[in-house]
């Protein structure tokens, strides 16, 4: 795979947890209601401080399981991305998490440290779905590999979290749109997942 493939992969792979509603999202504009868009870059902040020793971990088993067969790695990772590209399409149709909103009064960036750290649902998007890319950038080219696939993801944290905040400073919700986006980028999951276990098996892709 070339570098070509792989970081519009990284990218779009990215944006379906990014994007995903959840914990830190609603929090995010709760947070940016009160403390203005600069929010969004703290909570992404406190969200790398957890993220960036989770991707070194992997990193590190990856290189402890490069000798595995790379078919098995893909079919697993494959598999769980469309699993979970269902569920985000699933996850996309529920309403009401705007009632969910909690009133935030602690530091933004101890709130994306702890909304991080404690989501079930980032640690486990990282040790499946995003395992894979992992791997395959430290195959392609070790730390440096890794480093730049993660530079390719965490921008789009920083990013989304400061429109976010933005969206609560003016009192903005995301629309009837974004489910439909959401879903989107769940189908899209489910792409890449079928892609990854065509590649690892039969060497052809999408």
């Amino acid at each position: 795979m070339s570098w070509i493939e792989f970081l519009p992969m990284v990218v779009v792979v990215s944006a379906s947890g990014v994007m995903s509603p959840g914990p830190l999202t609603f929090a995010t504009i709760a947070s940016g209601s009160k403390k203005g868009w600069k929010a969004g870059p703290s909570i992404g902040l406190g969200h790398l401080i957890v993220e960036l020793p989770l991707v070194l971990v992997i990193a590190i088993g990856a290189a402890f399981i490069s000798s595995l067969d790379l078919r098995w790695i893909s079919f697993g990772g494959g598999l769980f991305m469309v699993v979970f590209g269902f569920l985000t399409i699933k996850g996309s149709k529920e309403d009401g998490q705007e009632g969910k909103v909690l009133r935030l009064s602690g530091h933004p960036v101890t709130v994306g440290i702890g909304l991080s750290s404690l989501n079930p649902y980032f640690l486990i998007w990282w040790a499946t779905v995003g395992a894979p890319l992992v791997i395959i950038a430290m195959d392609m080219a070790g730390v440096l590999g890794v480093g730049v696939m993660f530079a390719s993801h965490i921008w789009l944290d920083f990013l989304w979290l400061t429109v976010l905040a933005s969206l609560g400073s003016r009192g903005k919700k995301l629309g009837r749109f974004y489910p439909y986006f959401v879903a989107g980028l769940g189908l899209a999951l489910v792409v890449f997942g079928i892609t990854f276990i065509l590649r690892g098996f039969y060497g052809v892709t999408l």
